[in-house]
């Protein structure tokens, strides 16, 4: 919804010469209302970037989970505002979708020419392109009204229309408890997936309505992803680098909150294509999800000890399902682990050979965070120092450092969209009562049941890796408690993970010395019945409370 008014700034910066990049061939859009993946939840916020953007960023990376933004121009604030280019920036880096709400939220349907649809759509594209170096791949009409016309043009422009299938009606006068119930509407109609509606500029849907929709849907098994993941797309039609900014990156002289170019506006309407800055003259940029291997050992991953700031960066076995502090995306020039706000830091700029790496906050135009990211190298922008595998040592927890480009192997690494391990690698895990009988998930896919079955040796169906918080299966599933039902009794399964610790509630486990007790209260995984029977499925059942686990309740790791 626009408001009444809007604050515009205009912002001053260095001029930068660009470049015009070729694009991706561009064809007519699709119409989205809904999204194609099981268990998908694609929870989407419109009519920003505003004050509450990186709260909500915030709230969704601590859960593990992701969100849609889609944005204007001018509406609630000018996008070039710092503190909006900050933000936008910021909810980018941490992974979520960035997409188009048009420039100043006119409704697309208001008798508009071809010129003034084109330009609500181009100054969103120029914007991005600006701030973040991508083109959008979607954009949402203001108020969710369009035609066949405006479908034409938006796919001229290389997007598809993005709508919804539920819509929690937090900016058209619902209270709280009205939006709420919508959430829990989805879950008591039992859906397949869903596409929801919020607007990022309402305090209470940050304050409230976030923190309650996350809560519920992980709790009830779903998994919160960007509306191009729930479809199995991509988000942007290119990924390039961003802009340097300058005395143009202004809202003035662009149409106010509700008004168009042309007419008695005295405002030209821009209809081609904005300037964009691809790297194909430059060094590549790794797409969100990247791994980074020394050349030595592909089963080894760069990875962040933890995600606190000072952690040490070191190497690590990667981890099958993929670890959050072995994920790394670029932000500009910084390395930033994936779905935090931390980089990869040379702790105090210090430019001795040997200096030890680590993260710390992320922050702007801080060149002890600002790396080349070559074909097999990191190189640190402020001398000609590369980041090196100490020793060439590839023991876990050796640390990466930084030294003299030699172009040698310590300093030569393989990057990949996977952590490259096999799905074959991982323990077995055996009851107490039977070392030959073993926890499995005989079928990879959401919902399989984890039963047990006799030991088959290396059978993928029975090996599973515990990283950090979860254990994890055919490299993609982890253990979960179905539908986050917190109760003795409650049958457990396998579902896609969200990894690493922080991630869905239903798949965090604490796995002791003989136990795995839910980290979510005071449940164990338990022999159903005590029974050995090949098939019979595991529960979870109140733990002993002792120091003494239930019989049925002893695990072994081998």
């Amino acid at each position: 919804m626009s408001p009444s008014s809007t604050l515009m700034f205009a912002l001053l910066g260095a001029s930068l010469a660009q470049g015009q990049a070729l694009l991706k061939s561009r064809s007519t859009p699709m119409v989205y209302d809904s999204c194609k993946n099981s268990n998908d939840i694609a929870l989407t916020f419109d009519d920003g970037p505003y004050i509450y953007l990186r709260s909500i960023s915030d709230q969704f990376t601590a859960a593990g989970a992701k969100a849609t933004f889609f944005m204007n121009g001018n509406n609630w604030d000018c996008i070039y505002n710092s503190d909006r280019i900050s933000d936008v920036k910021y909810a980018y880096a941490a992974g979520h979708q960035i997409s188009s709400h048009t420039w100043s939220h006119a409704d697309l349907t208001s008798g508009l020419t071809n010129a003034q649809i084109e330009d609500a759509m181009y100054r969103m594209e120029e914007a991005f392109s600006r701030i973040l170096g991508v083109l959008p791949a979607f954009v949402r009409p203001p108020y969710g009204d369009y035609n066949t016309n405006i479908e034409n043009i938006a796919g001229g422009r290389g997007q598809s229309l993005a709508m919804w299938d539920w819509d929690t009606g937090d900016a058209d006068g619902n209270t709280t408890a009205q939006s709420e119930a919508l959430y829990n509407d989805v879950i008591s109609a039992k859906v397949k997936n869903a596409l929801i509606l919020e607007h990022e500029t309402e305090e209470t849907t940050a304050t409230t309505l976030v923190p309650y929709a996350i809560n519920l849907f992980q709790s009830h098994g779903y998994n919160l992803v960007t509306m191009a993941q729930c479809l199995g797309v991509e988000p942007y039609q290119a990924i390039g680098i961003p802009q340097t900014q300058t005395s143009s990156w202004t809202c003035d002289g662009t149409p106010d909150p509700g008004d168009v170019c042309g007419g008695s506006s005295g405002i030209t309407c821009e209809t081609g294509t904005p300037t964009f800055l691809s790297t194909t003259t430059g060094t590549p940029t790794p797409t969100p999800s990247q791994y980074f291997h020394p050349s030595a050992d592909s089963t080894k991953c760069l990875t962040a000890a933890s995600d606190a700031s000072g952690a040490a960066v070191e190497l690590e076995d990667c981890v099958a399902a993929g670890s959050t502090g072995q994920s790394w995306t670029v932000s500009g020039n910084a390395l930033q682990v994936y779905g935090t706000s931390q980089c990869l830091t040379v702790p105090g700029g210090n430019t001795a050979d040997g200096t030890q790496l680590q993260i710390s906050t992320c922050t702007s135009n801080n060149a002890n965070q600002e790396w080349t990211i070559g074909s097999s190298t990191i190189q640190w922008t402020v001398e000609d120092s590369c980041v090196d595998n100490t020793g060439g040592v590839t023991t876990d927890g050796n640390p990466a450092q930084i030294w003299g480009c030699t172009g040698g192997p310590n300093q030569a690494w393989t990057r990949t969209t996977g952590p490259g391990v096999s799905s074959g690698s991982g323990e077995t895990i055996t009851p107490g009562a039977s070392s030959s009988t073993c926890l499995s998930a005989p079928t990879a896919a959401n919902g399989a049941a984890v039963v047990v079955e006799p030991c088959a040796s290396g059978s993928a169906s029975q090996l599973w890796t515990h990283d950090k918080n979860t254990l994890v299966i055919y490299g993609a599933y982890c253990l979960d408690l179905t539908n986050g039902d917190a109760a003795s009794g409650t049958l457990l399964q396998i579902w896609s993970c969200t990894p690493g610790e922080g991630g869905n509630a239903n798949q965090q486990w604490t796995v002791g010395s003989d136990t795995i007790e839910w980290a979510g209260g005071d449940f164990c995984v338990d022999l159903t019945n005590g029974v050995l029977t090949a098939g019979n499925q595991v529960q979870i059942w109140s733990c002993s409370g002792t120091s003494t686990p239930y019989a049925n309740q002893i695990w072994n790791f081998s």
